[in-house]
């Protein structure tokens, strides 16, 4: 009886510990998410917005689909930060700097994507559907970057302060553009 318990305490625990390893996220998961899902997901996304009106009702559809993918990497990312827990001081710092890296990229798209909405009108429920996606958008951003402000070390807060405050001001212009 006492090796039976002895063996099922013994699988519990290795079970325990490996569950904890699959589910639990590293830093090194979360920089990967930024720099091979976000980036490049909000690069396309930005590239085809950049040839539209040219690409037409295609290019639109294209468009709709490019925001999908960035949620759903920025909702991904953000679940693995959540999962990570605190970052130190140096992975902060590269995670800091690599979300800083895109942010260019961020506002040009939402920039260009502003100054099309007379196309976007041209488009049956396209304004509506820009409005749409640029208000999940902004929300799954804002989501992300509160969740990269949680985990950084306080002296490192400051700096993802600032780049949500850019974001959610870019937000805020493009989605007031297309709220009228």
């Amino acid at each position: 009886m006492v090796a039976i318990t002895k063996f099922l305490w013994l699988a519990l625990t290795a079970t325990a510990a490996t569950a904890a390893a699959i589910v639990q996220r590293d830093v090194i998961t979360v920089q990967n998410d930024i720099t091979q899902k976000i980036g490049p997901s909000w690069t396309t996304l930005k590239n085809d917005i950049n040839a539209f009106p040219n690409s037409g009702s295609k290019g639109a559809a294209t468009i709709q689909q490019d925001f999908t993918k960035v949620i759903t990497a920025l909702d991904d990312t953000t679940s693995h930060i959540k999962s990570t827990g605190s970052f130190g001081v140096v992975s902060g710092t590269t995670i800091l700097a690599d979300v800083q890296q895109l942010v260019p990229t961020f506002l040009t798209g939402l920039v260009t994507l502003g100054a099309q909405k007379a196309s976007w009108s041209n488009i049956s429920d396209g304004k509506a559907s820009i409005l749409i996606q640029l208000r999940s958008t902004e929300a799954s951003m804002s989501k992300f970057l509160d969740a990269v402000i949680a985990a950084q070390p306080i002296l490192l807060k400051p700096g993802g302060f600032a780049i949500k405050a850019q974001l959610t001001g870019a937000f805020a212009t493009a989605i007031a553009v297309y709220s009228v």
